[in-house]
C-alpha cells in the first residue's frame, strides 16, 4: 500500500522588469511539519517577461504538477496554486530563497536552495554482480499481454530455488521503486547472492510491460504472478519443485490468493501482507495513520464519513459512470463549509476516482479468508510494529486463526520496522524517503534463510 498523500504543486506566470537576479532553474526545500518531512522542488522557466514554474513533490511520487500563477520582481518569488490552495512567497538572497509557505490555513517557513539534498542509499546493489542477471520478457496467455522483468540466477551448478516477486499496490516498476528506493533490486541481489535465482518484473502498463493497469483488479495481477512462475519453471537452471512467491503489501495478498489455487507454488512469502478484508485493514490504516498524525478527532470522523460515501458510490455505479458524472458526484460529497473550495472539490474527485478503480474496488471486497484455509505449501509471514499501513493487528493473530492447519506457518514481527521494512521513528509513509536504509538486513537473512530451508527437504 504505497499510495500518496494528496499534495501540492506549481506553475507561475507573471510580467516582470529585466532584473539582475537570475531566479530560473531548479530549487530544493522541504516542509518540516514536525513528525513528518515533505521535500519539494521548484522547476522555474521564463520565457520573456512571463515566468513559468513546474513542481514536483518527491516524497509522494508526484512530479510535473502545474501553478496557476508566478511573479518575480528581482528580490521577491510569489507562486501560487488556485486548485490546491497554496501560495509561497520567498526572498531570493544569493543560492537560496528563504519565505513562506500556505495552505489550507497552515503557515509554514520554508527555505529553497539550488542544491539537490543528497538521498543515500547505502544498500542499492552496484556491480560486478556474482550472478547471472537477464533481461526477459514472459507471456501472460489469458490476458494477451507480455510482461519484460530481471531473472537474476546463481553462478554455478543448478538447478536452484526461485521465487517471483509481487510488488504492492500502484503501478510500479520491476524493482518496486520509490522515494529513491528499490527494495526489490535489494532483495533480488541478497537472494540471488545466496542461492536462489529471483524473477522481477514490472506491473501490467508499466515501465517495459504490455497491458493497462488502470483497468486491472487485483485478480488480474494474480493472473500475471501466477503466469510468471509457470514461466519461470520451464527454466532449465530452476528448481520447478522449488520455486514459490514473495509479494509485499498488495502482494502479500495476492501471494495468499495464489497460494490457495493450483499453480505449483511451492512456498510464499507475505511481506506486510493483510490477512482480513480490504475494507477492514484500511479502517485500520487510516485510524493509525490519523493518531500518528496528531488528527483531530472530529477531523477524523468527518473523513471517514467521506470514504463510506465514497464507497456507496463505487458500490453503486461503475467506473465509467462515475468517471463521466464526477463533478455532480462530487458535489454531493462536499461538506457545507468547504462547498466554494475547488481545492476541496479537486481532492473529492480524485478520491472518488481512485475509490471507483479496479484495483481498489477488487482490494477492498477481497476477504483472504476462504484462501487461507485452502493454502497447503510453507508461509512465511513478516510485519513490523511499525508499520501503520498493515499493522500487526491485521496480520499476525488473524492468520494463525485462519490459515489451514496443515499449513507449515512461520510468523517474524520485527521491533522498530515499518511497512517498507526499514528501522523507523514514527513509521508514517512520509518518513519512508528520509530513512536511507531500504530493507533491514535481518530481514534480508530470515527470507533467504527461511526459503532455503523449507525447499532443501527431500
Amino acid at each position: 500500500m504505497k499510495k500518496c498523500f494528496c499534495f501540492l504543486l506549481t506553475l507561475l506566470a507573471g510580467c516582470i522588469p529585466a532584473v539582475a537576479q537570475d531566479i530560473t532553474g531548479d530549487w530544493y526545500g522541504t516542509l518540516d511539519f514536525g513528525m513528518q518531512r515533505l521535500a519539494l522542488v521548484f522547476h522555474i522557466d521564463r520565457d520573456g517577461e512571463a515566468f513559468t514554474t513546474v513542481m514536483d513533490s518527491p516524497d509522494q511520487h508526484a512530479e510535473g504538477l502545474a501553478t496557476t500563477a508566478t511573479t518575480f520582481d528581482g528580490t521577491t518569488l510569489k507562486v501560487s496554486s488556485a486548485a490546491i490552495g497554496m501560495t509561497y512567497e520567498g526572498r531570493l538572497a544569493a543560492d537560496s530563497l528563504q519565505g513562506t509557505f500556505r495552505q489550507g490555513g497552515l503557515a509554514m517557513p520554508l527555505t529553497f536552495t539550488r542544491r539537490q539534498p543528497e538521498r543515500r542509499r547505502p544498500q542499492l546493489p552496484q556491480p560486478p554482480f556474482p550472478y547471472i542477471s537477464e533481461e526477459v520478457t514472459f507471456p501472460n496467455p489469458s490476458a494477451g499481454i507480455a510482461l519484460a522483468g530481471t531473472l537474476t540466477v546463481p553462478e554455478g551448478e543448478g538447478p536452484f530455488p526461485a521465487a517471483v516477486l509481487i510488488t504492492g499496490s500502484g503501478a510500479q516498476n520491476r524493482d518496486e521503486e520509490l522515494f529513491g528506493h528499490k527494495p526489490f533490486f535489494v532483495l533480488a541481489d541478497y537472494l540471488t547472492r545466496h542461492g536462489i535465482a529471483v524473477l522481477r518484473y514490472d506491473d501490467r502498463g508499466t515501465a517495459s510491460s504490455e497491458g493497462d493497469y488502470a483497468a486491472a483488479s487485483i485478480q488480474d495481477f494474480a493472473s500475471d504472478a501466477a503466469s510468471a512462475l509457470a514461466w519461470l519453471r520451464t527454466r532449465p537452471e530452476i528448481d520447478a519443485s522449488a520455486a514459490g512467491f514473495i509479494g509485499h503489501s498488495e502482494g502479500g495478498i495476492i501471494a495468499y490468493m495464489l497460494a490457495a489455487g493450483d499453480n505449483g507454488a511451492a512456498f510464499i512469502v507475505s511481506m506486510a501482507g493483510p490477512a482480513v478484508a480490504g475494507s477492514e485493514f484500511m479502517r485500520v490504516q487510516r485510524r493509525l495513520i490519523a493518531e500518528r498524525t496528531g488528527l483531530p478527532e472530529a477531523a477524523f470522523r468527518q473523513n471517514e464519513q467521506l470514504v463510506e460515501s465514497m464507497t456507496e458510490i463505487t458500490d453503486r455505479y461503475s467506473y465509467d459512470y462515475i468517471e463521466s458524472h464526477l463533478d455532480s458526484l462530487a458535489a454531493t460529497m462536499l461538506p457545507n463549509f468547504v462547498r466554494d473550495d475547488p481545492h476541496a472539490a479537486e481532492q473529492i474527485k480524485a478520491g472518488l476516482l481512485q475509490s471507483a478503480s479496479p484495483e481498489m474496488v477488487s482490494l477492498l471486497r477481497y476477504d483472504p479468508t476462504d484462501d487461507l484455509a485452502r493454502i497447503a505449501c510453507p508461509v512465511l509471514a513478516l510485519v513490523g510494529t511499525r508499520d501503520v499501513q498493515v499493522p500487526p493487528s491485521v496480520v499476525e493473530a488473524p492468520l494463525r486463526e485462519r490459515i489451514n492447519p496443515a499449513a507449515e506457518l512461520t510468523v517474524h514481527v520485527y521491533p522498530e520496522l515499518n511497512h517498507l521494512f526499514q528501522h523507523a521513528e514514527t513509521g508514517l509513509p512520509t518518513e519512508y524517503a528520509v530513512i536511507e536504509e531500504t530493507i533491514a538486513p535481518e530481514v534480508l537473512a530470515d527470507i533467504a534463510t527461511w526459503i532455503k530451508k523449507v525447499t532443501s527437504r527431500p
